[in-house]
């Protein structure tokens, strides 16, 4: 999921503009106090919002800005949730509106990873061409208020369509003891009624410190090694910081900011064997609030059966993983790639292809995409090479890569993967001087890289949401 908020300082990198953002939302956020309307902080039209400057502006917030700012930004920017400072009044938006068209400009906001020119995806977060128009001009000419009887109708929450049949709560409470991020990893018992996963919303407890969550799912061969992680860290959970710390872990579902419920194409599910664990991922970050103890919840949709049986099957190099083919980053290098093709007909991934249903030499259809790379992650890129050279389709392209702001995208229209296409999988990574950490203080010399779950190590794969036509 190229925030310009300052939640990510942790390299020699960090942008200017972030922190200059953040500093003056901190001032923003008290801006509007607490029986002040909307219209401004005595609920009159400040002076940017007088009826002669909305009179000749092309655009004022109340009929124009607002719709695009609610829409696009206060899924975030609101009080309580992780964003630094509010975005949902009049009052908020004009005291950090000389801020805003560099943000805007720049496409850091709202973050939105995907390239634009690689594929089309629901949710899309970004703003249009029309959107950004709007919100550049009204900028432009001072952020005019215009009059609050403009405001068109507001649309109806689309996430309170979502109907859960199980509710799965973090275990205990929590609070996040690393600073500025934690990643925390929670087994919860799996006891659906039914064994197909249709659909999932998470219902963050504390928004101010919740970034992202994902579920991951530990069949029952896989619970030894879940309760040994578990008992090697105290308290509540495990530490967690590539995935849930297990081989072969599948994903279930995953949620950042912004994000409403999400339900799996019509007639699709992803199975949970009786006796499986979830794994529930917390990435906190505690740049912009104080540690609070957390306890979000997962919501989930279930279904007896389905008529196309999802597998969410996460695609690399088993040579990078096994060491056989080093993923080698050498030390102080700026630009490291490597690249795999993978074949779906291959025996390694017989298994995933089997629990779809699909008959050996039937196509299959890739609904949603996600990458993954650690901190020295630079550019992600995942192809469909058609067979016989019939050229390459873009899948996902995340051109700038935030760890932060990782994401699996569903796709608008499915990819039909037929018999001799091959997946294209590349990763490039910054191992340069200037793009380490730096810790008490000191900017970390850079070494050697090879994949690993750790934090300095690196990975570089894929999760793709395959099911049979």
């Amino acid at each position: 999921m190229d925030d310009a908020d300052c939640s990510y300082v942790r390299r020699a990198r960090v942008a200017f503009f972030g922190c200059v953002l953040l500093g003056l939302g901190a001032s923003a956020c008290g801006g509007t106090e607490a029986g002040e309307d909307e219209a401004g902080e005595s609920g009159e039209a400040g002076e940017s919002g007088d009826s002669d400057a909305g009179a000749q502006a092309t655009y004022t917030y109340w009929a124009d800005a607002k719709t695009v700012l609610d829409q696009k930004c206060a899924t975030c920017h609101v009080d309580g949730d992780i964003a630094p400072f509010s975005l949902s009044s009049y009052g908020e938006v004009s005291a950090v509106a000389a801020v805003l068209p560099g943000a805007i400009e720049s496409g850091s906001m709202p973050p939105w990873p995907p390239s634009e020119t690689c594929n089309e995806y629901s949710h899309d977060r970004s703003l249009d061409e029309q959107e950004r128009e709007i919100l550049l001009t009204w900028l432009a000419e001072g952020a005019p208020e215009g009059d609050p009887a403009d405001a068109p109708a507001e649309a109806g929450d689309q996430a309170d369509s979502f109907s859960a049949d199980v509710t799965l709560s973090l275990p205990e409470p929590y609070v996040p003891t690393k600073e500025p991020d934690d990643y925390r990893c929670f087994p919860v018992d799996w006891e659906g009624p039914e064994p197909y996963v249709t659909g999932f919303r998470v219902l963050p407890d504390q928004r101010s410190i919740v970034h992202h969550v994902i579920a991951f799912a530990a069949d029952p061969d896989q619970l030894e090694a879940v309760a040994q992680l578990d008992a090697q860290d105290e308290g509540p959970g495990y530490t967690c910081y590539g995935g849930a710390g297990l081989p072969g872990a599948r994903w279930v579902a995953s949620w950042a900011p912004g994000s409403r419920g999400m339900t799996y194409p019509e007639g699709t599910g992803v199975r949970l064997d009786p006796g499986s664990q979830l794994i529930i991922q917390v990435h906190y970050n505690t740049s912009s609030s104080a540690p609070v103890a957390d306890q979000s919840t997962l919501e989930l949709s279930v279904a007896e059966s389905v008529e196309r049986p999802l597998v969410n099957q996460p695609l690399a190099n088993p040579g990078w993983i096994l060491g056989y083919e080093p993923m080698l980053i050498p030390a102080g290098e700026a630009e490291v790639k490597h690249a795999t093709t993978i074949d779906l007909s291959d025996s390694l991934w017989a298994n995933a292809i089997a629990e779809t249903g699909a008959a050996e030499g039937e196509d299959l259809l890739l609904h949603f995409a996600g990458l993954h790379m650690h901190e020295l992650g630079a550019h992600a890129k995942l192809t469909i090479n058609r067979a016989e050279d019939a050229g390459t389709e873009c899948v996902l392209d995340i051109p700038s890569w935030d760890f932060g702001w990782q994401g699996a995208y569903d796709l608008v229209e499915p990819i039909r993967i037929h018999p001799g296409d091959e997946i294209g999988l590349e990763c490039t990574w910054d191992n340069s001087v200037m793009n380490q950490p730096i810790i008490d203080g000191e900017l970390v010399e850079p070494t050697d890289v090879y994949w690993g779950e750790g934090t300095r190590d690196e990975m570089c794969l894929s999760v793709v949401t395959l099911s049979r036509p």
